[in-house]
């Protein structure tokens, strides 16, 4: 069963919420889900999963501090080309409209981009990723849904 690792950084508890919603979607599809903070997240468990997704609030129009480093940290997988090929993601919580979410999403995909990862994107809804606008609400849970099965049927078709 193809593996999915779900990492993020959450302070008020929004951005958690989305990672559990998308490691339901993720289960029911078929993978195996994992969640784990950033602060608990190894350059391991990047190695061993077959899709990586990334979560971060927004914190002046970017990812917060620890995801940035932990993205600093990942150039040490850079070299060998070990993420080239995965599937990768991301998705973030802000506190208003126009408060920078999807520079966001846009900055940690670029991040994933870099290592050579592959992206997909959403035709409907949030195109770069799922966003919620302060506590997740139907809409973005019914995202993170449908987001995470299409998340899944990527990685599992990558993953063969």
């Amino acid at each position: 069963m193809p593996k999915v690792l779900i990492t993020y950084f959450s302070h008020g508890g929004n951005t958690r919420k989305m990672a559990e919603a998308l490691a339901q979607a993720i289960s029911q599809a078929g993978c195996q889900a994992q969640t784990k903070k950033i602060s608990e997240t190894t350059l391991d468990d990047l190695r061993g999963a077959d899709g990586i997704l990334l979560g971060s609030p927004c914190y002046f129009g970017s990812m917060a501090a620890q995801v940035k480093q932990f993205l600093d940290e990942s150039i040490a997988l850079f070299g060998k080309g070990e993420l080239v090929g995965k599937p990768a993601g991301a998705f973030a919580s802000t506190g208003g409209i126009g408060g920078g979410g999807e520079l966001t999403i846009m900055a940690m995909l670029s991040g994933l981009l870099i290592h050579g990862m592959v992206v997909q994107g959403l035709r409907k809804g949030g195109h770069f990723g799922p966003l919620a606008i302060g506590e997740p609400d139907q809409r973005v849970l019914d995202e993170c849904q449908r987001y995470g099965e299409q998340f899944a049927k990527l990685v599992t078709k990558l993953a063969a």
